[in-house]
């Protein structure tokens, strides 16, 4: 059996200027995450990654906590959606539905899930580059190639968006679950499907052991 280790990106910058870059928090929590694969004796044959900012970062300060270089390759089939494309259309089609408490991050979560309903229904037509369609279809033709690839062990660098897109497929996930588990996923966990191409099965999900020592609770992030 073959081993696919999806990583969920580091904590970004939320309400910065520019979300893709990882906040000194997020560096951090990938170290910390290459440090504890190391002592596990876990290592990877292939490392493919988006190509954003915080894939990349994620993915070196991961390398810099495992004591190793990796050679990675890029897919930018594994970038995220736009949250504010996304975002947008939603306060301007829907004011009814947009939430404004004064709490930016449960109001951010509130919006994204109205938004990414809207936009599997069909009824948000793109987030600025991609259809729901679409965006599924760029994630699954990455995932199909990894599964294809003579590699055992496959470390994907990426974020919530592909990563429950591929759980959806492995799974048969309908919207309202995927949408679920999108808003689920952890900075820097990892989720672990084994598959011999022909079958497959979700080995783990969401698994932040590296962060479950008590010194490290407070750095279980979901931005």
């Amino acid at each position: 059996m073959a081993e696919i280790t999806l990583l969920r990106h580091g904590q970004a910058s939320f309400g910065a200027d520019n979300y893709d870059q990882l906040s000194e928090l997020g560096l951090q929590q990938a170290r910390w995450l290459g440090e504890h694969l190391r002592s596990l004796g876990k290592s990877f044959d292939a490392v493919i990654m988006g190509s954003m900012v915080r894939h990349r970062q994620t993915a070196e300060a991961f390398s810099q906590g495992y004591g190793g270089n990796h050679d990675y390759s890029v897919d930018p089939g594994l970038n995220e959606y736009s949250f504010q494309g996304l975002l947008t259309p939603l306060r301007q089609q829907h004011p009814e539905l947009y939430v404004e408490s004064g709490n930016p991050r449960k109001d951010y979560n509130d919006n994204l899930k109205q938004a990414l309903a809207h936009w599997m229904s069909g009824e948000i037509s793109t987030d600025g580059s991609d259809s729901w369609h679409s965006f599924q279809q760029r994630v699954e033709s990455v995932f199909q190639r990894i599964c294809q690839s003579p590699a055992k062990r496959t470390l994907v660098v990426t974020s919530g968006g592909p990563i429950s897109v591929v759980l959806a497929a492995v799974l048969g996930l309908d919207h309202q679950r995927i949408r679920e588990i999108n808003m689920q996923i952890r900075n820097t966990s990892t989720s672990r499907i084994l598959h011999n191409r022909k079958s497959f099965a979700l080995d783990s999900f969401n698994d932040v052991s590296h962060l479950q020592q008590a010194d490290k609770h407070a750095a279980i992030t979901f931005t």
